[in-house]
């Protein structure tokens, strides 16, 4: 969040585009709850043995995550089972399991290897794992440093994030690209060079992506066959620009009229259709958010991200939602391949920017995930929601020391976040044999919504987004 506004104080301390010169307001608090979840980088390095008996992944200790060809010195293997081979990046874009990215943001980003290997350890078998990386958020080195660590990921996607320029068709806050962003991706201010497009390409080889993205400008909806026509022309130049063995995504932002207008959907969808050069498509949605952390309840949008993902399932294309959140994960029910989150609400979903005045100093919410619940509550609310009938307390690693500790830990609650939800996105796979991806989704939610309907919440913490999902499925 930039510094130009009085007093900005978003309600969750959204660092909403993730630009590591907005984050001062929070370093402090970060470094003390750091403290406690610091234990997992400081645990000893252990390591599992992969399935193709030809390396080892780490599974604790300050590089979790990662894979070697050969143990380290002094290290040791645990007696667990076997990690999976990691899937090739072809086979992750057309194989049968859901695509799980995760983002790394301007936060606790050092722990999300960690998760990511757990998750590739526990549940590789049902889901594969992927990372995003925005290039205007860190140096180039960071970012390569992290794609490096996370090496469970069969697909790394060095995001350009050049829809930070569209300020006139996107709700993006003021001066959506801080003084560092223009550093960490001088493609920002190249834009009329001719060989601009490949300016941005080169950034993301640069930092070692293995799945490249067009430029993704935004599409205005008042103009949309004029900017439809300029993105085709721009994704045009960039698969003419691709080298061999390269893999090129179609990537757009999309404000929700684009989905939720029948008009604009259809002509979106007729464009598509007619691009069959691209069969893989990275679609970035905007839309308007009223609580942090809430899934959309929209109808009319719900019904676009279905329409998009039906037709890329039935043209066989790849689809991949990022920074979608649990809406994602709901998309998957329609086709869609995968879908992305991250550690803060502006990973949770691309929200339409709205200033809102807070106290300075203002603490940040405390926030748990209610996988039963498919939904995000207060910590306080998750007192209520545990003394409940049928209330499954949460196996993941994190939980116990988040709730053994006086000092709440953001970092903590961000972990369980992620890893639950790759156990869902888990559980879609594994419970397909029924009427498919649909059928598992389907079940999900109703089970969710009845389950929760009981619940003694606050108007604040229903989750409401479930009758209009039940209604969708």
């Amino acid at each position: 969040m930039t510094h130009e506004e009085p007093d900005p104080m978003p309600e969750d301390l959204l660092d909403w585009l993730e630009d590591e010169d907005s984050l001062t307001d929070v370093v402090d608090e970060e470094q003390i709850e750091d403290a406690v979840a610091n234990a997992y980088l400081d645990a000893e390095d252990e390591y599992v043995p992969i399935d193709d008996g030809i390396g080892y992944l780490a599974v604790s200790g300050a590089e979790a995550g990662s894979i070697v060809s050969a143990l380290p010195s002094g290290s040791t293997v645990t007696e667990a089972t076997a990690a999976p081979a990691i899937v090739s990046r072809d086979k992750s874009l057309t194989g049968d399991r859901p695509v799980y990215l995760v983002h790394r943001g301007g936060r606790q980003a050092d722990f999300l290897p960690w998760v990511m290997g757990e998750l590739h350890h526990k549940k590789g078998r049902s889901i594969t794992i992927g990372a995003v990386a925005n290039l205007p958020s860190a140096r180039g080195e960071k970012l390569g440093s992290f794609f490096r660590q996370a090496s469970v990921a069969a697909l790394r996607i060095a995001d350009p994030q050049c829809y930070r320029l569209d300020e006139k068709v996107l709700r993006l806050p003021p001066s959506p690209i801080g003084k560092r962003a223009w550093g960490y991706a001088p493609y920002l201010s190249t834009t009329e060079d001719a060989d601009w497009v490949l300016q941005v390409l080169e950034a993301q080889r640069g930092v070692g992506a293995n799945l490249l993205l067009t430029p993704g400008r935004a599409l205005d909806p008042d103009t949309p066959q004029k900017s439809l026509d300029a993105a085709f022309q721009e994704a045009d130049e960039a698969l003419a620009l691709a080298e061999r063995g390269e893999r090129l995504a179609l990537n757009l932002t999309l404000p929700s009229r684009w989905l939720s207008s029948e008009a604009l959907r259809n002509r979106l969808l007729d464009q598509v259709l007619d691009q069959d050069q691209f069969d893989v498509l990275y679609i970035r949605v905007q839309w308007a958010q009223a609580k942090a952390f809430a899934p959309t309840e929209d109808a009319d949008l719900l019904m676009g991200i279905k329409r998009l993902s039906n037709l890329c399932a039935d043209e066989g294309r790849s689809l991949l939602l990022p920074q979608t959140g649990i809406t994602g994960w709901f998309a998957l029910a329609h086709g869609a391949t995968g879908y992305g989150l991250g550690v803060s609400g502006s990973e949770q979903s691309f929200a339409e920017y709205a200033f809102r005045r807070g106290r300075k100093g203002q603490q940040q919410a405390q926030r748990y995930f209610e996988k039963q619940m498919l939904h995000t509550v207060d910590s306080s609310a998750h007192d209520v929601v545990r003394s409940s009938r049928g209330y499954i307390d949460c196996s993941c690693a994190y939980c116990p020391q988040l709730f053994e500790n006086q000092t709440w830990s953001h970092a903590l609650a961000a972990l369980h976040h992620l890893y639950c939800m790759g156990e869902l996105t888990a559980k879609v796979h594994e419970d397909s044999t029924r009427g498919g991806r649909h059928g598992a989704v389907r079940r999900i939610v109703a089970t969710a919504r009845r389950w929760s309907s009981e619940l003694p919440l606050g108007t604040s913490e229903v989750p409401r987004h479930l009758a209009a999902w039940d209604q969708a499925l």
